[in-house]
């Protein structure tokens, strides 16, 4: 498998680089359950693309009836049930039929009429149409940036907590625990 095939490759090793760095929990960071439920892929095809092992692969009119039989049942409607045919062709401008023929394999949607699923089911564009790999990339990278996010944030919370006006960091620790275990030696050595 190659970066340009299976493109979840190359953001799977930057987030294993970062929860190495910053010691972060892989079971939380990489939890299956939750890339499964942020992708539409099975748990056992993320176990598998998280251990670089071949993602399953079925036809397109095959992958979109599974993932959106997927959202059907683990993104409810506004009143807790599972949407119906008749209201997803509703929330989308078809027919409960086309619906039904898309939820067998038989029809391939549009992309105008993929948006509007994904809309009506608040999952991003592209969940019913990216390749897995597409679809575990686009997880591992949202959870990249946020883990990137919040060390960002906790860098911030050390130059206010230590009252500092810029951090140089040409040189410095990588690592959010690394820069306070850092910051404390140095104050550790500055105190009277």
């Amino acid at each position: 498998m190659t970066g340009e095939v299976d493109p979840h490759l190359k953001s799977l090793a930057l987030l294993e680089e970062l929860i190495e760095e910053a010691e972060l929990d892989w079971d939380e960071v990489l939890d299956p359950g939750a890339l499964s439920f942020s992708t539409g892929l099975a748990v056992a095809a993320v176990r598998a693309g998280l251990s670089r092992r071949e993602l399953p692969q079925t036809g397109f009119q095959q992958q979109v009836a599974q993932r959106l039989e997927f959202l059907r049942a683990t993104r409810p409607g506004p009143d807790g049930a599972r949407r119906t045919k008749a209201e997803i062709a509703e929330g989308t401008g078809v027919t409960p039929q086309w619906v039904g023929e898309l939820l067998k394999g038989r029809k391939v949607p549009k992309l105008e009429h993929a948006a509007r699923i994904e809309d009506l089911f608040g999952v991003p564009r592209g969940f019913l149409t990216a390749t897995p790999s597409q679809a575990l990339d686009r997880a591992l990278r949202e959870r990249l940036e946020g883990e990137q996010a919040r060390q960002l944030a906790g860098l911030r919370e050390l130059k206010e907590k230590h009252r500092l006006r810029r951090v140089a960091f040409r040189g410095a620790p990588e690592t959010l625990a690394n820069m306070q275990a850092l910051m404390d030696v140095i104050l550790d050595e500055h105190r009277p």
